[in-house]
C-alpha cells in the first residue's frame, strides 16, 4: 500500500501490503459466518479495518482490498454470494465510514454518514427484504428461530416476541448503528496509533447529532400518536431508530460529563454495566440525548466547570 504508519504493531504490518490487509479482512469476515456467537465482534472489527484503510492508505488500497477480500470470502466459504456480502456488509460501511473521518477531525462527517446508511437499511428491512410481506415476514422468521423453545414460553411471552419481531427492522437498524460508531471510533483511534498519537485526539465525548434531526424525532413521534394500521408499522420502526441516534448523543454526553469531572476510567465502566443490567436505562439515556440537543445541555455543562 502506498502510505506506511510509523508505528502500530499489527496494525503496521496489516496495512504493509494489499494482501495482507485483504486476506486477513477476508478470514475475520469468513469466521463470523461461520461462528455466529462472535459474528458482531468480528463484523465490528472488519469495517473498522476497511474504514482504517480508506482513512491512512487511500481510497484505491480500499478497492483493492475490496477485490482481495471479496474474491477470498467466497473461496473460504466456498459460496461466491459471500463475495457480495463482504461488499455490502463490511467494505461498503467501511468505506463510507473512512470518507466520513477524511471529512473533518470531527464527527461530522461520520453522523451523517451513518444516518445515511441506518435509514437505507431500515428501508430495506421494511420493503425489500420482506417483499411486501410487512411485519409477518418478521414475525415468521422470529417464530421460525424460537420454534425449538416456544413450547417453553408463557403466552405473555410469546405476545411479546410477536411485538417485537414487528419491529425487527427498527432494532437491526439501530443494532447496525451502533455497530457502525464503534467501528468509527476504532477506527479513528488506531489512526492516531499509528501515527504515535498517545492519547485520543476525536473522543467520542464530542460525538454530536444534527440540529435537523429533532424535526424529524417530532414527525416521527406524531405519526405514531396519529397512524393506525398498515401506515403506524413503519413509523415505529423508524422511531426505535431514531431513538438509538439520541441513544449515541445521551452516551456522548455522560462522557463529557464524567470527563468534566476527572472521574476515573473504572466509573465508566461501572456506568456501562449498569447500563447492561438495567436495560431501562437506554430509554432514560435517548431522552437525555434529546434534551441535550434541544436545550444545549453540553455547553451548559462547559460553561459551570470554566
Amino acid at each position: 500500500m502506498a502510505a506506511q504508519p510509523e508505528e502500530g504493531g499489527i496494525l503496521r504490518w496489516f496495512l504493509s501490503g494489499r494482501w495482507q490487509a485483504g486476506v486477513s479482512t477476508a478470514v475475520l469476515f469468513s469466521l463470523a459466518g461461520r461462528v455466529p456467537f462472535l459474528a458482531g465482534l468480528l463484523l465490528l472489527n472488519c469495517v473498522a479495518l476497511v474504514a482504517l484503510v480508506t482513512l491512512q492508505a487511500g481510497r484505491k488500497e480500499s478497492l483493492e482490498v475490496l477485490l482481495i477480500a471479496g474474491a477470498a470470502s467466497a473461496l473460504f466459504m466456498l459460496n461466491p454470494w459471500y463475495g457480495v456480502a463482504f461488499a455490502l456488509v463490511a467494505w461498503l460501511p467501511g468505506r463510507l465510514l473512512g470518507e466520513g473521518l477524511r471529512w473533518d477531525a470531527e464527527w461530522d462527517g461520520v453522523v451523517w454518514v451513518i444516518i445515511g446508511l441506518s435509514l437505507v437499511v431500515l428501508a430495506l428491512s421494511l420493503w425489500v427484504i420482506p417483499q411486501g410481506a410487512g411485519p409477518g415476514f418478521w414475525q415468521t422468521q422470529i417464530g421460525h428461530l424460537l420454534a425449538p423453545a416456544r413450547k417453553d414460553l408463557s403466552l405473555t411471552q410469546r405476545q411479546m416476541l410477536g411485538e417485537m419481531a414487528r419491529l425487527m427492522p427498527g432494532i437491526l437498524a439501530t443494532g447496525l448503528t451502533i455497530l457502525w460508531a464503534l467501528a468509527a471510533l476504532l477506527a479513528s483511534r488506531w489512526r492516531e496509533r499509528l501515527q504515535g498519537v498517545a492519547a485520543p485526539q476525536r473522543v467520542f465525548r464530542d460525538w454530536v447529532l444534527p440540529d435537523a434531526l429533532i424535526w424529524l424525532l417530532a414527525a416521527t413521534l406524531l405519526g405514531v400518536g396519529l397512524l393506525h394500521g398498515g401506515a403506524l408499522w413503519p413509523v415505529q420502526n423508524l422511531a426505535i431508530l431514531i431513538g438509538g441516534f439520541y441513544l449515541l448523543q445521551g452516551l456522548s454526553l455522560v462522557h463529557l460529563w464524567f470527563a468534566l469531572r476527572g472521574w476515573p476510567l473504572f466509573a465508566l465502566v461501572a456506568f456501562y454495566v449498569g447500563v447492561i443490567l438495567l436495560s431501562q436505562l437506554l430509554l432514560v439515556i435517548s431522552v437525555l440525548g434529546v434534551l441535550d440537543r434541544v436545550f444545549h445541555l453540553r455547553q451548559r455543562f462547559v460553561r459551570s466547570r470554566s
